[in-house]
């Protein structure tokens, strides 16, 4: 059977939240045709078509190498969360963590902004939490769940707020230095919060042109405003309740100044936590514990580290494969632009990065996609 996001990324791509667009797949680009982007022949007719808007490397111990725009720097989405689970990980194997510490869900809220396309209220679902009438909060913010869990749904659900409450725990630096030792310098490590609330507040967002290191500022500010006060959360609430999210244009503007890095980097941090080479082999093991797949697998394949996101114009996926005869794959796929509404809703970006690692005759496919 192909892969597809109905075989082998069953619960893995399905995991890249992108925020609710507020205009229809049918108007995002037009009517023309698009390439399906859930397919592998899909893929391979975007990139071909798109080469400037990819960047892509993919690696394994055998000496496969995929390179394409290696060093170019993209919007992450959702896969910047592989360096705040490296940072949850390390602190847990150090003994400044307890998975089982309960964390009241009201808590867990505080840094969370519902513009996920339903990543939180698949969480609550999985962990047995009702909602409130809006279905987009817990109806009982005094349930508690252990921090163990919430490490589990920032992965396998994608929920925004738990990277924020785990770098607001450890600190920006904890998180930073995870990456870092994972082989990724300079992570751009912001708030997804409020990354959201600068969309839909933007009054509250920085200027056009804002250096990056000052906007991680300004946002980790805001997210201690909407960390703290009711009153701006009920703001923040009532705004989301009453009035549509920015027009798509808006929405693809945005995005493009949200964190990013270059291929390489996040491949390196998927690629020392699965060959061992992470500075701490026990937080590499509880890493992998969270980030892998190991099940229903293709033959030989141990496991497989995903973890991938969307948001308006932008695909991202991070990989890494242990296999039974001791090769190690990693790599990840950071689109941006070109992409419509409904191939976010549809694109898989683990898929051409899995294919290539499994199948020799579709590397060569994708190396000619990717060159010409």
């Amino acid at each position: 059977m192909p892969l597809s996001r109905r075989t082998l990324l069953t619960g893995l791509t399905a995991a890249t939240a992108l925020p609710l667009l507020s205009c229809s797949p049918a108007t995002a680009l037009g009517d023309r045709a698009e390439a399906d982007l859930s397919t592998p022949d899909g893929w391979l007719a975007w990139i071909a078509e798109h080469r400037d808007r990819l960047a892509l490397v993919l690696t394994d111990t055998t000496g496969l190498r995929l390179e394409h725009r290696a060093e170019t720097p993209q919007p992450l989405a959702s896969a910047v969360k592989a360096a705040h689970l490296a940072a949850y990980a390390t602190a847990v194997a150090d003994g400044r963590l307890d998975p089982a510490e309960r964390i009241r869900v009201g808590d867990w809220e505080r840094y969370y902004v519902p513009t996920d396309g339903g990543a939180h209220v698949a969480a609550l679902q999985e962990l047995g939490i009702p909602t409130d009438a809006t279905g987009a909060w817990a109806a009982d913010p005094d349930r508690t769940v252990a921090l163990e869990q919430l490490a589990g749904a920032m992965i396998a659900h994608s929920d925004s707020a738990v990277p924020d409450l785990i770098r607001d725990r450890l600190g920006t630096e904890a998180v930073r230095d995870a990456a870092l030792a994972g082989g990724w310098p300079d992570a751009d490590v912001r708030s997804l919060c409020a990354e959201y609330l600068f969309l839909l507040l933007p009054a509250e967002a920085p200027a056009p042109g804002t250096p990056v290191a000052r906007r991680r500022e300004i946002g980790f500010a805001l997210e201690r405003r909407h960390r703290d006060e009711q009153d701006f959360r009920d703001q923040v609430r009532t705004r989301l309740l009453t009035q549509p999210l920015p027009d798509w244009d808006t929405q693809l503007t945005w995005s493009a100044g949200t964190a990013a890095s270059s291929p390489r980097q996040l491949a390196a941090l998927h690629r020392s936590l699965a060959d061992g080479s992470y500075p701490s082999p026990r937080a590499a093991e509880i890493a992998r514990d969270v980030l892998e797949r190991r099940d229903g697998l293709p033959e030989g394949v141990l496991g497989l580290g995903y973890k991938g996101g969307s948001l308006p114009g932008v695909l991202t996926a991070g990989i890494s494969l242990r296999f039974a005869d001791g090769r190690i794959a990693a790599g990840s796929l950071l689109a941006h632009g070109g992409i419509s509404a409904e191939q976010l809703g549809n694109g898989d970006p683990g898929l051409p990065l899995l294919k290539a690692a499994l199948d020799p005759a579709w590397q060569d496919r994708l190396r000619t996609a990717l060159h010409g």
